[in-house]
């Protein structure tokens, strides 16, 4: 008698890898757009704090700074002025911003994604 074991993936198996693969994959799409937004508000902060000219400017100015650096880049969508702190120190002046985003992701559940980030202008 030749008795052959049977190696692979079952259909139930694989549909099974197949649901926690494509999970993930919407997961994600629903999470790097976020995380792109923010790395682009990175960006902006920190052209800001090369700017040797940005320790002067007002707090309007500073903020019409950072909205169009982020509507160049396709970011404005979550974060807004209303997020943004702008505080004059002896070392210099604090530009804070902090926002907390919320995106349905299946059914009720929600994912949310909370960001800060500070910068100091000397």
């Amino acid at each position: 008698m030749n008795i052959r074991k049977n190696n692979g993936l079952t259909l139930i198996g694989f549909l099974i890898v197949l649901a926690v693969v494509m999970f993930f994959a919407y997961a994600g799409m629903r999470l790097v757009p976020l995380y792109l937004e923010y790395n682009a508000l990175l960006g902006a902060m920190k052209t800001l704090q090369n700017n040797p000219a940005a320790k002067s400017m007002s707090p309007v100015q500073i903020k019409q700074q950072i909205e169009s650096s982020l509507w160049v880049s396709y970011s404005s969508d979550n974060i807004k002025r209303e997020h943004m702190r702008i505080s004059r120190k002896t070392e210099g002046v604090t530009v804070r911003v902090a926002y907390e985003v919320r995106k349905p992701f299946l059914g009720n559940v929600d994912l949310i994604a909370k960001f800060e980030h500070a910068v100091v202008l000397r």
